[in-house]
């Protein structure tokens, strides 16, 4: 099968390390006839609905993952920050992510990076799928500090058996098609998948679709104050290589048996297809205030007391029709459209902001059109006296969710 997937990629919200957007990728993955994609940025899932309707427009599987920064502990504020390939397997993997990623921007786990322990990564389960990543990842980084750990003398033994833990937990070692140290990091891992029984995969790392924009992120990667960036890249060519490609490119480099390596690319279309198509529910919800309480009588009875609340203040003309008129007729509709209780919530957040004494805006969009949202406080503007369109800010024909 001519085809591989790239599922360690890298756009242009891998912040200052990619000049590449996400629709330049999906437009040339579409070129190639590539069937699934996981855009793997560094730390962060940004812009992942975006990602999932261009790739479901073209229609190119996508898959839901992030490169993620691993430290060895939380003890110390130690920079090492390792890479990891996560990607969800399932919904139940796609929760689990989550959780992790926003675990690893608490202020406790967060120095520079984003991270996870080693302990959150071997309580990860069988829902993710974990590769080991590149030549940041642990099996080549951290296996270097305790070669040198050893030659300086201190005792290593312990922290070894959790490289070992590590190594066990991955369910694929990525193989790359670079220069420089790469090739001796390829040799381990082929060695490492015999011993360990784990299959070789091959990632891409790609950070730009071309040679210009390759020239592009250097520029950004000028710009870099944390140190991260330097000779080291220059042994790697990170940008898009199609089937062919990608195969003269592990045929140059000449490390590994050719057959190894074609049994890799194709490992990497295996697990696309072992991962669950992610289904979106995008049809217009409101939230449910009140589960199991009338939330059209509560929401009702609110406006009413509000209502003759600012007519005994002389805030509403009580002798002008039209403000009870629009009331009933947009109650109407929101009960049409099940958005008595976003009304209702949204009501009671205005009324507690302004209760503490936090800032809130006179009116934002078409909700200026709603009689409802002036008398409940949601807004400051008077559509009766400003002559707006309710119809703008919701209708029954209307398929957007109301801003």
């Amino acid at each position: 099968m001519s085809n591989y997937v790239m599922y360690h990629c890298h756009t242009s919200y891998s912040l200052i390390d990619s000049a590449t957007s996400v629709k330049e990728y999906i437009e040339r993955i579409k070129e190639c006839g590539m069937t699934s994609v996981c855009f793997s940025e560094h730390g962060n899932v940004f812009g992942w609905f975006e990602k999932y309707q261009l790739c479901k427009e073209n229609g190119i599987k996508f898959l839901y993952g992030i490169e993620c920064y691993m430290t060895e502990t939380f003890e110390h504020n130690i920079r090492d920050n390792y890479h990891t390939i996560l990607i969800a397997k399932n919904h139940d993997g796609f929760i689990e992510l989550n959780r992790l990623i926003s675990a690893s921007y608490k202020p406790e786990q967060r120095y520079y990076k984003p991270r996870i322990s080693f302990d959150q990564f071997l309580g990860i389960s069988d829902n993710i799928i974990k590769i080991s990543a590149c030549l940041a990842g642990p099996l080549w980084s951290f296996r270097k500090r305790l070669d040198k750990a050893d030659e300086e003398g201190e005792d290593t033994s312990q922290r070894r058996e959790k490289y070992i833990e590590l190594a066990q937990h991955y369910d694929y070692y990525e193989i790359q098609y670079h220069d420089g140290e790469q090739k001796e990091y390829n040799k381990i891992l082929y060695e490492m998948s015999k011993t360990f029984h784990k299959p070789l995969i091959v990632g891409t790392d790609t950070h730009s679709l071309n040679e210009y924009k390759a020239e592009c992120r250097t520029m950004l990667q000028y710009g870099k104050s944390d140190g991260e960036w330097g000779d080291s890249e220059n042994a790697c060519d990170l940008t898009f290589h199609d089937y062919d490609q990608l195969k003269a490119a592990f045929a140059k480099q000449n490390v590994l048996p050719m057959d190894v390596v074609l049994e890799a690319i194709e490992e990497t279309n295996r697990m696309a297809d072992s991962v669950d198509e992610l289904d979106i529910d995008t049809s217009v919800k409101y939230p449910i205030l009140y589960e199991g309480q009338d939330e059209e009588q509560i929401m009702y009875d609110r406006v009413m007391r509000m209502y003759q609340d600012k007519v005994d203040r002389g805030i509403i003309n009580s002798g002008n029709p039209k403000y009870l008129e629009n009331i009933k007729t947009e109650m109407e509709v929101f009960k049409k459209i099940n958005m008595v209780g976003f009304m209702l919530f949204m009501s009671e957040l205005m009324c507690w902001a302004r209760e503490q004494g936090l800032y809130t805006s006179p009116c934002r969009g078409s909700v200026g059109g709603s009689t409802v949202a002036y008398v409940t406080d949601i807004i400051d503007l008077d559509p009766v006296k400003r002559h707006t369109v309710f119809s703008r800010f919701a209708n029954e024909y209307r398929e957007e969710v109301g801003d």
